[in-house]
């Protein structure tokens, strides 16, 4: 194989990848959304001349620098760390192919560093519109890096150009305008502001529970940004289903988890618009505590679930059309058949024994998604005792007849045999 597999036990890589991965999200999000709130409400302090609402923005300042900046940081070396062990065929495609929108990307962030430390520690020794200049600096910055990594991930959804097929036209713009870039840009704006104002009302509750009439103020201009997070947020979910391929919807369909997920999105959506309405938008006096937590962890949760449909939705693929969830291209799934799984290893001596050559495939081809006895989508407890060797080894050789979101079958009779082999003394054990 071209990299060697990374074994994660129980949660498996995959969902390794995801809780981290959506940590970050909860704080990147609001580094664009918050970045853009603090750029807005700062101007409209200083030109307004009130010192005491932008002394407000100037705490929430340090909360938000500490917040996005130190702990935003942390995650995202994660992010790469758990991607590069978990999925290093599908991270160097997307390296290759973005390259250019990578490098783009970090001189936004660079920026976005810089101009967060001038905004907050030069917040009262810089002339005011000077330092309206620098939050919308900032601002912008967050706002195209969202747009940038928007891009590459919704790539990963649907690898189909806007202008031309990537495959044909083969360059990084082809790619970066896919089909699923501009409802997910617009519908992540959406979130990013809207989960901003959520961080907003914690933070103000718990800092301005003594000035009434200010937590009044910041809670009444949040609504703002609350309408226009939820319409737009909506607009680019809508567009984004239209637009899904068509593999996606089917899989969509069939698959449970993915309905019960979306079901639960769609439900917390519909309780936090009717909680925001009622609340802050219609009574900014009556914001609690516990309401603003609770708002904020309705958010946290509505984000989290929305990922979880898109990386459910993406299986088979790790990137659509190009990178199996078996680690291999799609091209090369009709040549491994013949030339074998195994032999294009570079990382292992083959085992002789034939159970262990079973389990080093299983490594390769299944463990991404599947952990062997305990876990997630266990192989154990899923085989029930089954060890008819001729239903097993039928059911490895369709793969992704009966389950489209699984890959086929990659390597030869020869290597089937041995799969089919270690997964019967996997069920074997089942048995007392």
């Amino acid at each position: 194989m071209y990299y060697p597999w990374w074994y994660v036990p129980v949660i498996t890589a995959p969902m390794l990848i995801a809780f981290v991965a959506v940590i970050h999200v909860f704080v990147s999000h609001y580094a664009v959304g918050g970045g853009i709130l603090i750029a807005l409400e700062n101007r409209f302090a200083v030109v307004n001349g009130d010192k005491t609402y932008r002394d407000y923005w100037h705490k929430h300042a340090k909360f938000f620098v500490l917040l996005t900046v130190a702990f935003g940081a942390i995650t995202g070396v994660g992010i790469w760390w758990t991607i590069a062990l978990a999925s290093p065929l599908a991270t160097e495609t997307l390296i290759r192919t973005f390259v250019f929108g990578w490098a783009i990307e970090w001189v936004f962030f660079v920026i976005e560093i810089v101009a967060a430390f001038i905004m907050y520690y030069f917040w009262t020794e810089l002339n005011p519109k000077t330092h309206v200049i620098i939050s919308a600096i900032y601002a912008i910055a967050a706002w195209i890096s969202l747009v940038l990594i928007t891009g590459i991930t919704a790539f990963m959804l649907d690898s189909r150009g806007l202008f031309a097929n990537w495959n044909e036209g083969g360059n990084f713009w082809y790619a970066f305008f896919n089909l699923q870039f501009l409802p997910q840009t617009i519908s992540r704006t959406g979130g990013a502001v809207l989960l901003a104002a959520l961080y907003v009302f914690v933070h103000a509750v718990w800092t301005l529970n003594e000035n009434n009439l200010l937590l009044e103020k910041v809670v009444s201009r949040m609504s703002r940004p609350i309408i226009f997070g939820v319409i737009t947020m909506a607009i680019g979910i809508v567009l984004s289903f239209i637009l899904l391929p068509e593999n996606v919807h089917r899989a969509m369909e069939r698959a449970v988890l993915i309905n019960v997920l979306t079901a639960i999105f769609l439900g917390i959506c519909l309780i936090m618009s009717a909680l925001m309405f009622f609340g802050p938008i219609l009574h900014p006096k009556s914001i609690s505590h516990g309401f603003a937590v609770s708002l904020l962890i309705f958010g946290l949760t509505a984000l989290a679930t929305a990922e979880f449909i898109r990386e459910a939705a993406r299986k088979p693929w790790i990137v659509d059309q190009i990178v199996l969830g078996n680690q291999i291209y799609k091209n090369d799934v009709e040549k491994f058949k013949i030339t074998g799984f195994l032999r294009n290893s570079q990382w292992q001596k083959i085992p002789s024994d034939k159970i262990e050559r079973g389990g080093m495939i299983f490594m390769y081809h299944c463990n991404n998604c599947h952990a062997v006895e305990y876990g997630l989508s266990a192989m154990k407890p899923l085989l029930s005792g089954e060890d008819d060797k001729k239903i097993i080894k039928d059911k490895l050789r369709s793969l992704n007849k009966p389950v489209i979101s699984m890959p086929p079958w990659s390597g030869t009779e020869e290597e089937l045999d041995d799969l089919t082999e270690f997964i019967i003394k996997i069920s074997s054990t089942n048995k007392k």
